[in-house]
């Protein structure tokens, strides 16, 4: 449900052409842009809006389901009025919004010029791209931002005159959901000794890592992300028709979600494709979620912690095993998953985001632990356990001749 929050007002206090919101997560940073440029559209017949994302997966699952969500709210939502091939919604009055990406900068120049624009999660548009489309938009441009890592932002665009920066926490929105601030609670459990203190004193310091974390996803301030696990991999607009080997899938329920992801070898690539990932599943709808997203045939390789949902999951007809886990099985999976380079779908954007921010912990003087977090691992743990039977040197799986199918 669409709520005005105080991130609204600060957005709207920004003068300067160039909008730049930096920000934690649920800090209300994408609605609050996506409120306001709903207005702009139906205020004025001239406003024709470009909102860009990485990939059209991406777009689907964060800028343009914001932007149906809020049109609903407001009952402004007409179906008729939105071209579902081209993703381009005509408003009543003459605006139009259309959502998009671009791979190539011949592409950008090609998109032609725009009133406004709006880059989401600008962090993983390339600039040469996001330059282009600058320079074809007369009127206003917005980026957003989770600040985990310094990017062109910083030296390209903040010290230009006509841009100006906000910073936006959970608390400018007061639609932040319980569990959201609950987790932020934990967070800071694990980063610091005394969480109410100074978070800055290196000796109320527990991890680096969850430090940097806390810094970047509550409070919004730009951090540094180091010793990410998995460089090795890159993604993929396709999606596997055959040579699929099997399934990963790692449990949850309130707090963590239940992840099945599938892996395919296509020419001697490993390629892994996000099936599930969803919160609150009971055993009889995750049993029917299943049975429509998989062959039926190959098995599915779950975490054996948890032989009551197996067991479950077997009388409807599933064929789901434990995996089998030995001394250091999660470095072990690990290993397995960085022997060669994969491919990642781009309709896994769980995945994709768990595979940027997965990183091997450290202690408060910021030294390797060699255990990786105990967070964003619900998507790798599924395709840790599917590796460990399917994919590790003394079990690899014949290759099959297959087909790409465009996704």
């Amino acid at each position: 449900m669409f709520r005005y929050t105080q991130a609204i007002d600060k957005l709207l206090a920004i003068n300067k052409p160039i909008k730049i919101i930096q920000g934690g997560t649920s800090a209300g940073k994408t609605e609050g842009i996506i409120a306001l440029l709903i207005d702009e559209c139906c205020e004025s017949p001239d406003v024709d809006l470009t909102i860009v994302a990485e990939s059209v997966p991406a777009l689907k699952g964060g800028a343009l389901k914001i932007f149906k969500s809020t049109m609903h709210d407001l009952e402004y939502w007409n179906d008729d009025a939105f071209n579902f091939t081209d993703r381009i919604y005509n408003f009543p009055g003459g605006g139009r919004a259309q959502f998009t990406s671009f791979d190539t900068i011949g592409k950008a120049k090609a998109a032609g010029k725009r009133t406004h624009l709006f880059i989401n999660e600008c962090q993983y548009v390339p600039f040469p791209i996001v330059e282009e489309l600058m320079t074809r938009t007369y009127k206003e441009v917005w980026f957003d931002y989770n600040p985990n890592n310094p990017f062109y932002i910083q030296e390209e665009v903040i010290p230009r005159d006509d841009a100006e920066l906000l910073i936006l926490t959970y608390e400018d929105n007061e639609a932040t959901p319980d569990r959201v601030k609950q987790d932020f609670e934990r967070r800071k459990e694990k980063a610091f000794y005394n969480p109410s203190g100074d978070w800055n004193d290196s000796k109320n310091v527990k991890s680096a890592y969850h430090a940097n974390w806390c810094r970047v996803y509550i409070r919004g301030e730009l951090g540094s992300l180091e010793g990410v696990i998995f460089s090795n991999w890159t993604t993929t607009d396709q999606t596997p028709k055959d040579g699929l080997i099997g399934y990963g899938m790692d449990f949850g329920f309130t707090n963590d979600p239940t992840t099945l992801i599938a892996c395919y070898i296509v020419n001697g690539v490993r390629i892994f494709d996000e099936l599930i990932y969803q919160r609150g599943l009971t055993t009889p709808d995750l049993a029917k979620l299943i049975q429509t997203k998989t062959s039926g045939y190959d098995y599915i390789y779950a975490d054996s912690a948890d032989p009551k949902t197996i067991a479950e999951l077997q009388s409807y007809g599933i064929k789901v095993r434990g995996v089998i886990k030995g001394p250091d099985s999660i470095n072990f999976g690990i290993s397995i998953l960085q022997e060669e380079v994969f491919q990642i779908t781009q309709r896994s954007v769980n995945l994709i985001k768990e595979l940027r921010e997965y990183c091997w912990d450290t202690d408060k003087e910021g030294n390797n632990t060699q255990k990786p977090i105990d967070v964003y691992n619900h998507c790798i743990d599924a395709m840790r356990y599917l590796s460990m039977e399917r994919l590790s040197k003394s079990n690899q799986p014949r290759q099959r001749r297959v087909t790409i199918a465009k996704y």
